[in-house]
């Protein structure tokens, strides 16, 4: 099969528990996360992989050494906004842009929200964003609901939108909870159908998953697998995608080199 997979990751803040009842310090949330994220990376060096990872300018600015090895490994670093936090101003899509771009020294072309909330594209366009991946086309209760958005790569008010991987007709969204939840042969099935549909897929994670959360307040749901099982299943998932021959691709590649015209699929 022929076909291309977008890997990329929301790394940010582990800030999950505090919408639970169970504040912790910003400092443990960050140390959560990078625990997670050597794990993750010495996974996708291991299978020779290069992805986009969606990066706050907080764990940037906190963990200034990891996100230069992001880019040493060959990996894209994309906005997530300056932090997690639930309210976002115009501003911080420049001023995180700013942060990463004076911290990577290469151009930050994309962008994701942080819990995919709606981003105006002309404001993206206007601090010299070139995608946005904030769009997830599906309905999840008490959060959003973006069944009117296409599920494949479009280009909206001369923005590049790359939604996340849902499958045909339920809208089943292919990512970290979906993979955790499932049955692995039945995240394969509709991995296949989508890549065959589309010819591509758009999954996301976040580092944090990778390290040991079992003991933090969350939905059993969110953390029903982690640490170094959920690795090992991940890695079991990309063994599959690779016998399907398929390209592995960072994000920022459906718009071509910078200054070039975005390449639609």
């Amino acid at each position: 099969m022929t076909g291309k997979i977008y890997l990329n990751f929301d790394l940010e803040e582990f800030d999950i528990p505090c919408e639970y009842g169970q504040p912790i310090k910003e400092e443990e949330q960050i140390e959560v996360t990078s625990e997670g994220l050597k794990r993750l990376l010495e996974l996708l060096q291991k299978k020779g992989l290069k992805a986009t990872f969606f990066t706050t300018a907080s764990f940037a600015l906190n963990k200034t050494a990891l996100a230069k090895n992001l880019l040493e490994l060959g990996h894209e670093i994309a906005s997530h906004g300056l932090d997690h936090k639930p309210k976002a101003k115009e501003e911080d899509l420049f001023l995180s842009k700013k942060i990463l771009e004076e911290i990577s020294s290469v151009p930050v072309l994309g962008y994701r929200s942080p819990r995919f909330r709606p981003v105006d594209p002309q404001a993206l366009l206007s601090h010299g964003y070139a995608y946005n991946s904030s769009i997830n086309p599906t309905w999840l209760p008490g959060r959003y609901n973006y069944l009117h958005y296409p599920r494949k790569i479009f280009s909206h008010q001369g923005l590049v939108q790359v939604p996340i991987s849902t499958t045909p007709i339920v809208r089943l969204p292919l990512c970290w909870l979906s993979f955790k939840n499932l049955p692995p042969s039945l995240f394969n099935l509709f991995s296949w159908i989508t890549l065959k549909e589309k010819g591509y897929l758009n999954i996301f994670f976040h580092p944090w998953e990778f390290a040991p959360i079992q003991n933090y307040a969350m939905p059993k749901a969110a953390k029903s697998l982690d640490g170094k099982a959920l690795l090992k299943r991940l890695e079991e998932y990309i063994n599959w995608l690779m016998s399907l021959e398929v390209a592995f691709a960072k994000l920022g590649e459906v718009v071509g080199p910078v200054g070039n015209s975005p390449t639609l699929k």
